[in-house]
């Protein structure tokens, strides 16, 4: 039953006439105006006498918002209490950000809606903002060239990243709210899990890399503890670290090579220069020369095998 008021009930006028928040009474076949008190007066910028003869519920809302309006109150028709946030107009066109709370009542024999107006314009506003800055973080975090990911205090996953999708291979919507564990239960075995555990406990920021035999890549993670969770950003370090073991081969093989220079050479070159001083100092007949021709033979062609064996190498090591 709806509930019957009209201006002779006391508590009526002290409830309606005297509320700082905006209120009327609206028809709600003919969306006229039958009461307001003061506060919506002053609030909208309609004198009394406008509200009830020469405006009605269409002219508080937005043109582009009518049919809107006209099947919300269709819709509530029959209802006790509806609450909702709408767009109202005032007077001087300014445009607000109300939350009515509306009541089914009958007023003077009419079956009208009673409505009590928040202005929430301000917050409105703020969440906007707030809104519109959030939209600018999230354009920043997906357009990044590191992945990205949040954490809660549980190291469920609230935050994924473009990126972060691409390095550990994993869709956004397979990962949130849940942990890398649960999707896939070799990251326990990972110094990763440890990791991650220690910043949050320790509240200690931390750098490390990680190979994740089951993607082939080499991650650089940097993780930030907070009051809420982590914060982490990765890399993909996987052809650095591929440039650095071909650098420690490139090494390896310099070494080598530099062992092969001060020692291996050393031997042939050591039994040419004998076999010169012998031959300075022997008689110079063929039968005489015979033997140390064949040592310093040999001992060129083993001189000739180091050397190429050097280039060999140089070869390798320069590609």
């Amino acid at each position: 039953m709806p509930l019957q008021i009209n201006n002779d009930d006391a508590s009526f006028n002290v409830l309606f006439h005297h509320n700082p928040n905006p209120m009327w009474i609206v028809e709600v076949d003919t969306l006229q105006f039958k009461e307001v008190n003061d506060a919506a007066i002053k609030h909208y910028g309609y004198c009394r006498e406008e509200f009830l003869n020469q405006i009605t519920l269409s002219n508080i809302r937005p043109v582009h918002e009518q049919q809107d309006m006209l099947a919300l109150i269709k819709r509530i028709k029959h209802s006790q209490t509806i609450k909702k946030d709408l767009t109202h107009v005032k007077k001087d066109g300014s445009v607000i950000y109300v939350n009515i709370t509306s009541y089914n009542v009958t007023y003077y024999g009419c079956r009208c809606r009673m409505v009590i107006i928040n202005d929430i314009t301000l917050q409105k506003h703020k969440d906007i903002k707030l809104t519109e800055a959030l939209d600018k973080i999230n354009e920043t975090l997906e357009s990044i060239t590191d992945g990205f990911i949040t954490l809660d205090r549980k190291l469920r996953i609230t935050y994924w990243n473009k990126e972060a999708e691409r390095i550990l291979a994993t869709d956004r919507a397979a990962v949130l709210h849940k942990t890398l564990w649960q999707l896939y239960p070799y990251y326990r075995e990972l110094n990763v899990f440890k990791r991650f555990n220690y910043s949050l406990d320790h509240k200690e920021t931390i750098k490390f890399e990680e190979h994740i035999p089951q993607l082939n890549k080499w991650v650089c993670f940097t993780v930030y503890p907070g009051s809420d969770g982590l914060a982490v950003y990765f890399q993909d370090i996987s052809g650095q670290k591929h440039g650095e073991e071909q650098i420690n081969l490139k090494n390896k093989s310099l070494d080598q090579i530099a062992y092969i220079n001060s020692h291996l050479i050393r031997k042939p070159l050591a039994n040419i220069l004998g076999i010169i001083n012998s031959l300075e100092c022997a008689p110079h007949d063929e039968e005489h020369l015979e033997q140390p021709l064949k040592m310093l033979k040999l001992s060129a062609v083993e001189l000739d095998h180091i050397i190429k064996d050097i280039n060999t190498r140089v070869e390798k090591t320069l590609k």
